[in-house]
């Protein structure tokens, strides 16, 4: 594979993995539209690799690749999602060039089909579509119920990661950490209810996670330089005095 030609099927080797726990972090990572990964791999066999793609993101092409002529092989690859199966001993470079023949088509038919189609409900604030497939949904995880407080560790369990790789592919991804990050989320959260709605400060403490009154106060107060009382009197004035009635 090394003599394909990738550019003219409008591809680019995004990473290179030596066992199946490497390829996938590398997929966490990159979050690539076509996988070609071996069967028979330390760590992690192909068919599992491909199974926890699928999984994770369904419109992924995967190639399974194998020296084995068992058609078992091949029946399983296909169960668990994968778009092809090569044996490697009877490999052939045009039986390879036509499956990415075929991966390039659909990609481009499914992204023609996405532009053609209006902005689907539930995007949340602040997902990026360029944002490898576990920082979305953590985001997504975060801002669908605020009112629930997560720990970075149980958001990297959710989304299939390590603590520690969880963290350090979100502030790439993001450009803030975790926590910063749904920090602000709240903030913004509760700044936006205290202008528009007549909650009490309980109630919007509740709806961003903060359950104690006082401490909402307290955590509201660091942030801003204002009580949460203080910001909504401010903010309230200056919208009465921009929409005063003419007389």
């Amino acid at each position: 594979m090394a003599t394909v030609n990738w550019k003219k099927f409008n591809m680019e080797v995004v990473a290179d993995a030596s066992n199946g726990q490497k390829g996938w972090e590398m997929f966490l990572e990159h979050s690539p539209e076509v996988v070609i990964t071996d069967i028979v791999m330390p760590e992690q066999n192909g068919i599992e690799l491909a199974r926890k793609i699928k999984k994770a993101a369904p419109a992924t092409k995967v190639l399974l690749l194998s020296c084995h002529r068992d058609f078992e092989y091949a029946q399983e690859g296909i169960k668990v999602g994968a778009s092809g199966y090569i044996l490697k001993t009877a490999f052939q470079d045009d039986e390879f060039e036509e499956y990415l023949k075929q991966f390039t088509d659909e990609i481009q038919k499914s992204e023609e089909k996405e532009q053609d189609t209006n902005e689907p409900e539930g995007l949340t604030y602040g997902i990026d579509d360029k944002w490898p497939e576990p920082i979305q949904k953590a985001v997504l995880m975060i801002t669908k119920d605020l009112s629930e407080s997560y720990s970075s560790v149980d958001v990297a369990h959710e989304v299939g990661l390590s603590r520690s790789h969880f963290s350090t592919l979100f502030s790439k991804s993001v450009g803030e950490s975790f926590q910063t990050f749904t920090e602000k989320i709240k903030l913004n959260t509760a700044c936006e209810l205290l202008e528009t709605t007549s909650h009490t400060l309980q109630e919007i403490g509740e709806k961003v996670g903060v359950y104690d009154g006082k401490y909402f106060s307290k955590w509201f107060k660091k942030c801003t330089g204002h009580t949460p009382s203080d910001y909504r009197q401010t903010k309230r004035r200056i919208h009465s005095d921009k929409f005063t009635p003419l007389r």
